[in-house]
Order: C-alpha cells, then structure tokens, then sequence
C-alpha cells in the first residue's frame, strides 16, 4: 500500500516537472541560450561570466516563453491538440515574473550592455505577446530573428561592428528557422490569423521562399569563419525541405547551435 502510495506521488510530481518544462518551452529555452553561449565564447576568453550568461539567457527566455504560452492558448490548442495545465491556471504569472526577475538579477553580474540588452529582449517579448504582434505579417519571424536573438548581444558583453555582423547574420538564420517552424505550425496559424510567411503567400510558396533565404544564408557563412560549421546542417536543412519535412529541418537547426557551442568549447 505504501509502495503504491509513494508511486502516485512520484507520477503526480514527474507530471507537474513534465508540464512545467512545456510551459516554459524547455528545449527552446535550450537553444536560445546557446545563442547567448555563443555570443560569449565567440568574443570572450573562458571564464565565470559565462555561467552568468547561462543562467540570465535561460531564465529570460523561460519568461518570454511561459508568458507566450498564455496568450496563445488559440492556436496551440490546435498545433498541439491540448493546453499545458499551467497555461490553464492564473498562478502560473507568478511564475513568469520570478523567471524574469532571475534573468535580469544574474544579468547584474555581467556587463552593462548584458543588463540592457536583457531588460530590452523581456520588455520587447512582453510587447509582442501581450499585443498579439504576430497576427501581422511576417512580424512573428522578424521577432524571432532579431528579437529573441538580442542574447547573442547580451552574451557577447560589449559591442562592436563585427560583433552586429555576426548579430544580423545569425538573426537572418534564426529568421529562417522560423518561418521553417511556420511551416510546421501552417494549419493552426492559418485557422488563427497568423499571417506568417507560408500563411501569407500559401504553403508551397512560402517553401520555396524559405529554401532560396537558407540557400543564400549557406553561401554567406563562407565569409564568416566563426559559422563556418553551421554548412553542414544547412546542407540538411534543405534536403529535409525539399522532402517536405519543416519539423526535422527546424529540429537540425536547433542541432547546429548545440553544436557550435561544443565546438567553441572545445577550440578555448
């Protein structure tokens, strides 16, 4: 009796842990950060900072995401077929101002531009879900490109014209990665509203669209050494389109970031 007991406490609790990792988009937080680690190991020797920069891009992001969730609820309920239960209780906004709150205290530790371009992503993904921006055109994707990829800049810790070179370039990857998602997510943004690239042009068009941007995006990173080792995933992105498969094209490309990190890590 006691076994049984101590077994449905322990599902009830690996249940909340599994909703809770959905709430705040897990894996999505994962790879924003990256972005982040990225910024820091492309323009910073190897030190504690980084750790900060770790934990400042993954709380804000959590923030931005869990905050996203909940006024989202339309068109997930579609994608997805069923609601995170903390989407469906109002607690849950206590959870995402302690998750913006940890972003921005740890983002105390680094940099002075670290803390604006911190303050500056929260402040521009709480305009762009609270106003539903994403129901105009091809504002969704430019969010995503160049929004949720101000951590580049907050990891990178200071500025300079090389360092917004490789901002706008991985901006226009994340950009593309996007609208790959767009493709994926067609049916619920086009029952919504959602006037993505694919929603706005139709699916066959957006593709095509999306495969000559990844195309030119492969051509480009020959110039730039740091990117260099994104060619490979590129090369499979686009076959994973042309075989119509956006989801596995979006998940290499989320394989790519994870990558360079290690490759970064490993060339310190």
């Amino acid at each position: 009796m006691c076994g049984t007991f101590s077994k449905l406490i322990l599902g009830v609790i690996f249940l909340r842990i599994s909703d809770f990792l959905g709430f705040i988009r897990f894996r999505i937080c994962i790879f924003v950060t990256c972005i982040g680690i990225i910024g820091y190991l492309l323009f910073n020797p190897l030190s504690t900072n980084l750790f900060f920069v770790t934990l400042t891009c993954f709380f804000a992001v959590a923030g931005s995401y869990a905050y996203n969730n909940m006024t989202d609820k339309e068109e997930d309920l579609i994608n997805r077929k069923e609601l995170n239960s903390f989407v469906l209780d109002k607690r849950s906004y206590l959870v995402i101002i302690v998750l913006f709150s940890l972003g921005f205290f740890f983002s105390t530790f680094l940099s002075f531009y670290s803390l604006i371009f911190c303050l500056l992503g929260i402040v521009i993904s709480f305009a762009y879900s609270f106003f539903k921006l994403k129901k105009h055109f091809l504002v969704k994707n430019f969010y995503t490109g160049f929004g949720a990829t101000l951590v580049f800049l907050l990891g990178a810790t200071y500025l300079t014209s090389e360092i917004i070179e490789y901002y706008i370039l991985l901006s226009f990857f994340i950009f593309i990665g996007s609208a790959i998602s767009d493709l994926r997510d067609y049916d619920g943004d086009a029952a919504n509203n959602i006037r993505t690239l694919p929603v706005y042009l139709g699916y066959d068009a957006g593709k095509k669209i999306i495969f000559v941007l990844l195309s030119i995006f492969s051509f480009l990173i020959l110039f730039f050494s740091g990117f260099i080792v994104f060619l490979p995933f590129t090369m499979v992105m686009l076959y994973f389109l042309l075989k119509n498969k956006p989801t596995l094209a979006h998940s290499c490309e989320g394989c790519s970031f994870i990558f360079l990190v290690f490759w970064l890590i490993l060339g310190v």
